[in-house]
């Protein structure tokens, strides 16, 4: 009969998730090693646990699937819980198998209660029972993080795991594709109906929950028979690329046009988003505006602005019966596209080449013309973030990971590691801060190079905390204590096994031009900055 740790390693092949990030420890080797060893399981070494459950976000980020994480006991779990935290802000569904101390061993140095800490961030806990629950447990903690879209944690001590218990059979089927939520014939539908029906200036806008191709090809439609513009969530950015009357991102990163069409409107009907502050530019946004909200998840309407009318439902059925609706009722078109341009509202500026030095802005968008496409984008948090955002693209909103859900930098790396290994035929790129990458990149560039990741990152390195860098200056502050004389980023790349390059000028793109040709193990592209010139 075989023991615990081997029956869930099983259990973890069978469930066909894909690879298990992790750090061993004496709370989990023997499940790992099985995981490799006995069922050719894909395993990822990461550097630290934070960055191992990171990566698993990534994954999920990327696959849709579960990404599945292990680490041992105490440190190791609350070295997590940023990570955790991440996930449940961000909406992703993970596994973390953590291993946890024995329940007699009261004096272990690294007992701690790992449920109340793993709670705190608000992802899920599931305790193993027993020897003969313990796959049970494994698969409904897993089933429970893909239903809720959110981490699981499944707490397995150490003295239970060598205990013995009947093998199990099978495949384990986790995720069945759920049905689309309709939504239902009565008031909440036939007063969206009304309000769209009295709108002279409607605006289509659409969320992370609309951004598969049906979702897309139902608001083109919606947006066509209203005569709306589009526009999307930061995390659906890039939904109506190439598309006319799209207006890029709505919210505090809209280019200069699409404010002015955002402003105009009189009504916003917004599909699979939360509309969140940054959304709604803190109401500014949707202020003297009816605003209908549709979602088929039901914590997200009226989550952060009360709309005028919540529908619950999935994009593609909340459209055909709006356009049903409409029709019947002969509504004529608003008539708003003939206001506007038809291209290019959505564009932001065109860089200008400074007489020296770098430009963020300029070296980003030469940026945006070297990196391989198709790709996928990873974007950590820190000052960079806004005009990285701005010029740099994925061309797809699903090929773009968002890292910053709990206002934390240095995340972006092991996100990525996850990304890159969830799409590995798609070059990933990685923009991050200097300070982001000291903080938590240094480590896991180097378990990119371990596992020969498709990966590019690029440091804006301004020598400094540069969000903070900002808010002393403007207070008229000495910003001394944002200030950091890192080592110079590219060669220490260089000394983790990968490639670096480091960029103080334009004309220096040459040799980025010909390492990104080079195509051969993790690159990274350190920008020589000044932190006094680089737009806030």
């Amino acid at each position: 009969m075989p023991k615990v740790y081997e029956e869930l390693a099983r259990a973890l092949a069978a469930a066909d998730q894909g690879p298990v990030f992790g750090l061993v420890g004496d709370a989990n080797l023997y499940l790992v090693d099985c995981f490799i060893r006995a069922h050719g399981g894909d395993y990822v070494a990461a550097a630290n646990e934070n960055g191992a459950v990171l990566a698993a976000l990534g994954y999920a980020s990327v696959s849709g699937r579960v990404g599945v994480a292990t680490v041992t006991h105490g440190p190791a779990v609350t070295n997590t819980l940023t990570a955790l935290a991440d996930g449940v802000r961000s909406g992703l569904p993970a596994l973390l198998i953590c291993g946890d101390t024995a329940v007699a061993d009261r004096q272990n140095l690294q007992n701690i209660a790992q449920r109340e800490a793993v709670l705190s961030t608000g992802a899920g806990f599931e305790q193993v029972h027993s020897a003969e629950t313990a796959r049970d447990d494994l698969i409904r903690a897993m089933r429970a993080a893909a239903a809720e879209r959110r981490p699981y944690a499944l707490n397995l001590p150490t003295d239970l795991q060598h205990e013995t218990v009947a093998a199990a059979q099978g495949a384990i089927r986790i995720a069945p594709t759920p049905p689309a939520v309709v939504p239902q014939e009565g008031d909440d539908l036939h007063e969206a109906v009304a309000v769209l029906a009295a709108a002279k200036r409607p605006l289509v806008l659409a969320g992370r929950g609309a951004c598969d191709a049906e979702s897309r090809a139902a608001l083109l439609r919606l947006a066509d028979r209203l005569e709306a513009p589009l526009a999307t969530t930061l995390k659906a950015r890039e939904l109506f690329r190439g598309e006319d009357w799209d207006l890029g991102i709505f919210g505090t990163l809209s280019a200069p046009g699409a404010v002015e069409a955002i402003l105009q409107a009189d009504c916003v009907i917004s599909f699979g988003a939360s509309l969140s502050s940054y959304t709604t530019s803190d109401g500014a946004y949707v202020e003297g505006k009816r605003v209908v909200q549709v979602s088929p998840r039901a914590a997200d309407l009226g989550c952060w602005h009360r709309p005028d009318v919540a529908v619950l439902g999935d994009a593609a059925p909340t459209v055909e019966a709006l356009l049903r609706w409409l029709d019947e009722a002969e509504i004529a078109p608003s008539g708003f596209r003939g206001e506007l341009a038809p291209r290019g509202l959505g564009d932001f500026p065109a860089a200008e080449a400074p007489a020296e030095g770098l430009d963020c802005v300029a070296a980003l968008s030469r940026l945006e013309a070297l990196l391989p496409r198709p790709r996928t984008f990873v974007m950590d948090g820190g000052r960079h973030m806004i005009n990285a955002l701005q010029y740099v693209t994925a061309g797809d909103p699903q090929h773009y990971v968002h890292t910053t859900s709990f206002g934390a930098i240095g995340l972006g790396m092991a996100y990525a590691v996850g990304a890159a290994k969830a799409a590995p035929d798609r070059p990933a790129v990685l923009i991050c801060g200097d300070g982001g990458f000291m903080l938590g990149g240094l480590a896991e560039f180097n378990t990119a190079v371990r596992h020969a990741l498709d990966l590019t990152v690029v440091v804006a390195n301004d020598g400094s905390y540069g969000a903070e860098h900002v808010q002393l200056r403007n207070k008229q502050m000495d910003p001394a204590v944002s200030l950091f004389a890192w080592p110079d980023i590219a060669p220490v790349a260089e000394a983790l096994g990968g490639r670096g390059v480091t960029v103080r000028e334009l004309a220096d793109f040459a040799a980025v031009e010909a390492a990104i040709a080079e195509g051969r193990r993790p690159l990274l592209i350190e920008l020589k900055l000044d932190p006094d010139r680089i737009g806030t």
